[in-house]
């Protein structure tokens, strides 16, 4: 079986997503189910972005914590999602533990290469 890889852009936390969010998620699973039915091996990501200076704004703004504001606010999005029945294989957060650790040996690299 060959290997097909799909990913979405990220929800930004910062609010409820918005139609062109949720538009692009249900586009990207046809994409999914479609190859899964020609017999691909299909992973499918997507997930949510929960860094930046409007996430804080926003939490400080509700009297939460940017951890407490961004696990609400992926819990939405995440429940947007399932409400829809989207096959997504991996629902990834910025915010996960795997995901900052990634980012750090990236980054190490990048440095240690002179790239920053």
């Amino acid at each position: 079986m060959k290997p097909y890889y799909l990913t979405t852009a990220i929800a930004y936390t910062s609010e409820t997503p918005h139609i062109g969010n949720v538009y692009e998620i249900i586009l990207a699973d046809a994409i999914a189910r479609f190859k899964r039915l020609e017999g691909y091996d299909v992973f499918f990501q997507t997930g949510t972005d929960e860094h930046g200076q409007k996430i804080e704004m926003r939490a400080i703004e509700q009297g939460l914590t940017p951890q407490a504001f961004v696990d609400k606010t992926a819990a939405e999005i995440r429940g947007i999602f399932d409400s829809v029945n989207i096959s997504y294989d991996k629902f990834i957060r910025t915010t996960d533990d795997y995901h900052k650790l990634q980012v750090q040996k990236i980054f190490k690299k990048l440095y240690e290469q002179g790239d920053i």
